[in-house]
């Protein structure tokens, strides 16, 4: 597996976008992105994949990002970029119900952006 992560990397396209610091959120986002197709190739029930990769995953995954946010140092408008790609993903497949998990995230970046402020 390690292999073929290499061998990604050393695209030269890959490379070259990796340079960017802000590349990171960009990843996540697109694993948010793409994990629900993923799932409903794998016949994942409904009920699995709202519960554990919906709310558990990809809200550590939001919380991961609002930590990058602030660790990076970027504009606080980075924290639009993941619930925005989750919902245009979510959109042509899957409920309307799920939209309100971009809200969540959005929530949850936030929390990630206060690192261990929450209480001030």
């Amino acid at each position: 597996m390690r292999k073929i992560g290499d061998k990604i990397k050393n695209i030269p396209i890959i490379k070259k976008l990796n340079t960017y610091q802000w590349m990171p959120l960009i990843w996540w986002s697109i694993l948010v992105a793409i994990l629900p197709y993923i799932s409903s190739l794998l016949h994942v029930s409904i009920v699995w994949r709202e519960g554990i990769l919906f709310m558990i995953i990809n809200s550590l995954i939001a919380y991961h990002v609002g930590n990058l946010i602030l660790k990076l140092k970027l504009k606080k408008w980075w924290l639009l970029l993941l619930p925005i790609i989750f919902c245009l993903a979510i959109l042509p497949k899957f409920a309307l119900y799920n939209l309100m998990f971009g809200l969540i995230y959005l929530i949850i970046e936030a929390f990630g952006l206060m690192n261990k402020n929450i209480y001030r």
